[in-house]
């Protein structure tokens, strides 16, 4: 799953137009993005990639581009 893609989860998840969220979207300046959205991308990043987000990881994220970051890397650890 590239960036592109997870910007799509990501606004999927949000129940937005992927237009509205960028890689430098700041994740705090989004009133949508609130725990229960986080609770749907873990669900479907576990369904369609396999890989789970800690509560550390995901407290860490400040931007969009953080989490994209993460979660690339975990897919790439976990083919």
């Amino acid at each position: 799953m590239n960036s592109d893609e997870l910007l799509g989860l990501f606004a999927e998840a949000l129940e937005l137009d992927k237009s509205l969220i960028s890689m430098e979207t700041l994740i705090a300046d989004m009133p949508e993005w609130t725990s229960l959205v986080w609770l749907s991308i873990m669900s479907l990043l576990d369904e369609r990639c396999g890989i789970q987000l800690s509560a550390r990881e995901i407290r860490s994220f400040k931007t969009v581009r953080d989490a994209v970051e993460c979660v690339t890397a975990k897919i790439g650890t976990a083919t």
